[in-house]
C-alpha cells in the first residue's frame, strides 16, 4: 500500500512541475520585451519620409491635373500608411508620423473641395444628355444637388443613390439633394455619414 501512495505523490509533485514550467514559459514568452526590429523600423521611417516629400510637392504644385480616381487612391494609401504606424512604439516613427498625419490633414483639406467640384464638373455634360442638373453647395462643396423631373418618385431617389453611393463616400459629401421642381416643397435631403476632410 505504501508503495503506491509513494508513486501517487510523485505523479501529483510531477504534474504539478509541469505545470508550474509551463505557467513560467508562458509568462516568459508573453512578458520578455520583443527585440526592436531596427531594420523594419528603418524602412517605415523612410515611408513615412518618402510620403511626407510627396505631400509636400503635391502641396506647392498647385492645382492638380490628374483624374479622380487616381487622385482618392492617393489618399487612400496615405491613410493605408498613416493606419499602419499610428500604434508604432518607436520614438523616431512616431515624431515622423506625427509629421505626417499634419500633411496628410493639410493637404485632405485643400483637396477634398477641390475634387468633389472636379466630379461635378466631369458629370455636368452627360447628366446634362439625361436633362439632370448637377451643382454644388456648402462652404466646403459639400453638398451635392440633382434637380431634374425623375426624381420625384422617391423610388428613383433611391436607387440613384444606390448608385453613386461609393463616390459619394470617398468624395466626403455631406448631404445629396434631389429636386424636382421650382417648388421649395419639392426636395429631398439625405445626409451622409463620411468622413470630415480633417479626418484620416
Amino acid at each position: 500500500m505504501e508503495p503506491e501512495r509513494k508513486k501517487g505523490k510523485v505523479g501529483t509533485y510531477i504534474i504539478v512541475a509541469l505545470l508550474i514550467a509551463a505557467v513560467v514559459g508562458l509568462g516568459i514568452h508573453f512578458l520578455t520585451p520583443k527585440p526592436v526590429d531596427v531594420a523594419s523600423n528603418d524602412n517605415m521611417t523612410l515611408f513615412i519620409r518618402n510620403k511626407i516629400i510627396d505631400i509636400d510637392q503635391k502641396l506647392s504644385k498647385g492645382e492638380d491635373e490628374t483624374d479622380i480616381a487616381t487622385r482618392l487612391s492617393w489618399h487612400k494609401s496615405n491613410t493605408a500608411l498613416y493606419n499602419e504606424v499610428k500604434d508604432a512604439k518607436d520614438k523616431t516613427i512616431n515624431a515622423e508620423r506625427e509629421e505626417m498625419k499634419q500633411k496628410i490633414v493639410k493637404i485632405q483639406t485643400k483637396e477634398f473641395p477641390e475634387l468633389r467640384n472636379a466630379y461635378v464638373d466631369s458629370k455636368k455634360e452627360v447628366l446634362g444628355q439625361e436633362h439632370i442638373d448637377i451643382s454644388l453647395s456648402g462652404d466646403k462643396n459639400d453638398v451635392l444637388t440633382f434637380s431634374g423631373e425623375m426624381f420625384e418618385p422617391k423610388k428613383t431617389q433611391k436607387d440613384f443613390m444606390k448608385n453613386i453611393r461609393d463616390i459619394v463616400y470617398d468624395l466626403r459629401f455631406k448631404k445629396v439633394v434631389y429636386k424636382w421642381s421650382d417648388n421649395k416643397s419639392d426636395i429631398a435631403d439625405y445626409e451622409i455619414d463620411s468622413k470630415n476632410d480633417t479626418e484620416i
